[in-house]
């Protein structure tokens, strides 16, 4: 497994992840202003949640970077093919060079990837033999946030009690803006 760092010149990449870190960026800074926070401040819920929703939204920043950054599994460009293992190996017709079973020629990064599944614009890169795990990951924080923010969502609509009126306010001006 490779650990190379790995950047992909893609204009339609690089508008989905400054889409993606901008709801992460929106989602943490006015969750927790609008619902987190004034429930603390009047004892409904913990500081335990507060964090727990910061570390969720840390993890789920940390493995959008690193699956858009990491090596999918590029092949180089003149791979090193054991003799035993020249008969799974094959051509591929649009870079000519040789590579094996399971590759896929990328038409968005130009060049061929092991094991690969599918490009990805929302990480801007490949997802391959290398990175899956990272890809995973990053799919399963996104959903534990995901959930995270429902459950609170609901909380603050049917279960916690309803905030003082000068609280009311700033969240109808906040929902109106």
């Amino acid at each position: 497994m490779g650990r190379r760092i790995h950047f992909v010149v893609d204009p339609q990449g690089w508008c989905c992840m400054g889409l993606i870190i901008f709801v992460w960026l929106y989602n943490t800074i006015f969750i927790p202003k609008v619902i987190l926070f004034p429930h603390y401040e009047e004892g409904h819920i913990s500081v335990v949640a507060i964090l727990c929703y910061y570390f969720c939204s840390l993890f789920c920043i940390a493995s959008l970077l690193r699956a858009s950054v990491a090596d999918p599994g590029k092949l180089p460009e003149n791979p090193k093919i054991p003799i035993t293992e020249r008969e799974y190996w094959e051509l591929c017709n649009k870079c000519n060079m040789m590579r094996p079973k399971r590759s896929h020629h990328c038409s968005r990064c130009g060049h061929c990837v092991r094991r690969m599944d599918h490009h990805c614009p929302w990480i801007n890169n490949c997802v391959g033999e290398d990175n899956h795990w990272l890809f995973l990951q990053l799919c399963f924080y996104t959903q534990i946030l995901s959930s995270y923010t429902l459950i609170l969502d609901f909380c603050h609509y049917y279960y916690f009690l309803p905030l003082k009126k000068d609280n009311w306010v700033r969240i109808s001006f906040l929902h109106e803006v």
